[in-house]
């Protein structure tokens, strides 16, 4: 009944202005996942290219895209218009992010409305209400992030039912708008993603093969090479000779050490032993002899609690030694512990004790923006100066 009020006329220019819909929506859709900002000028007197009264360049290649989808045919409820918008990375894995669709239900229809201002109006704002609904989905967020080195937005303009699968578990779909036509209700429509993930996908035959001990600890070489890297350097320590006025073994570094102060020259006073290499060492509780498999018995160095007890024992009792230098003055005074008092007790700097009032930066704050004022000729010949010369 809705049909034979149209005329033929109206029902011409309702096809035309369906399809021209179809058109701008795609470009809409598809630019908005450019990556880029899109700015457009205001035009005071619009041409008849202006569908809609909308500024939206038409890129050639989603032109060519759309029309081949249409191929003639006018947006129905059975064969919506549908542009899918996806992502795929560097490695070739893609995944479906949203689908826009656009198709015309005959059950509700208006026939009083008229075709050429009414519906191409109403036609304007829905493509206004469109490009701000692209900007609120979170493919937009990901297309402006969108690089060479990471991942691409692609987008397939198709009719016919929109493949509403691939969008995962738990997807959206939220209407955009909708219109009465005298043939029927425009619906306008998107369904995006809400899990952004990427399902696995069954490996082929070129997948590694791993072998069932390849993570065991016990088989690491980096493991292996550094417990034989231990045991040579136990095992060298006991054979080097000690040179004058050095510790007879060094102490296995202990974070706790850290800690205490170290006081200077403390191996002056310590005794010196006699013959390290003759002597035995005593072997603690625990701490037996390790054999190395070949009947080799190799001594442990265990002076690290020993020389902690030490260094305790030496930074609580400090000694001072007078000591008497070879081709040095006569002088009674130690240096060495004046040098060392004078550090303990360093007086307190001046920088601390003596704090300017807030006057005071005030006034020196003004000053130097005087003299930088003042200057500012010779910063700005230096300046042009680097801008002239040849390597700048």
């Amino acid at each position: 009944m809705a049909m034979m009020k149209l005329s033929n006329q109206d029902k011409k220019d309702l096809d035309k202005f369906t399809k021209f819909l179809a058109l701008k929506a795609a470009q809409i859709i598809v630019q908005s996942r450019l990556g880029e900002k899109v700015q457009t000028k205001c035009k005071p007197h619009s041409s008849g290219t202006d569908w809609f009264n909308l500024a939206v360049k038409d890129l050639p290649d989603v032109q060519a895209e759309a029309k081949r989808a249409l191929y003639g045919e006018v947006v129905s409820a059975r064969v919506p218009l549908c542009v899918e918008i996806s992502l795929r990375t560097t490695e070739g894995d893609t995944m479906m992010l949203e689908t826009w669709c656009l198709g015309v239900y005959p059950e509700q229809c208006d026939p009083s409305v008229r075709v050429t201002y009414t519906v191409y109006n109403r036609m304007g704002i829905l493509l206004k209400s469109l490009v701000s609904v692209t900007r609120v989905t979170p493919a937009y967020k990901l297309s402006r992030r969108q690089g060479p080195d990471s991942y691409v937005i692609c987008y397939r303009i198709y009719m016919g039912e929109p493949q509403l699968h691939s969008l995962g578990e738990g997807y959206k779909q939220v209407r955009v708008g909708q219109l009465c036509t005298p043939v029927g209700t425009i619906h306008l429509s998107v369904s995006y993603r809400t899990k952004m993930t990427i399902s696995p996908q069954n490996t082929g035959r070129d997948s590694i093969m791993v072998k069932s001990d390849h993570f065991h600890p016990d088989l690491s070489p980096r493991h292996l090479r550094y417990q034989q890297s231990e045991e040579n350097c136990a095992s060298l320590s006991e054979t080097i000779k000690v040179g004058a006025f050095a510790d007879s073994c060094h102490p296995a570094e202990n974070p706790l050490d850290a800690d205490l102060p170290t006081v200077p020259f403390s191996s002056l006073l310590t005794p010196r032993q006699q013959s390290p290499l003759q002597s035995t060492p005593v072997q603690p509780e625990g701490n037996a002899p390790e054999d190395d498999g070949n009947g080799n018995v190799t001594p442990r160095c265990h002076s690290a609690t020993d020389s902690r007890r030490s260094s305790v024992s030496a930074n609580d009792d400090f000694i001072m030694v007078d000591l008497k230098t070879p081709f040095a003055g006569g002088n009674s005074n130690s240096d060495l512990g004046a040098f060392y008092r004078e550090c303990q007790t360093a007086p307190q700097l001046k920088t601390f004790s003596e704090q300017p009032t807030l006057a005071e930066q005030v006034e020196y704050i003004s000053k130097t923006l005087e003299v930088l004022e003042t200057s500012m000729p010779e910063y700005d010949d230096m300046l042009s100066s680097l801008c002239i010369a040849e390597n700048n």
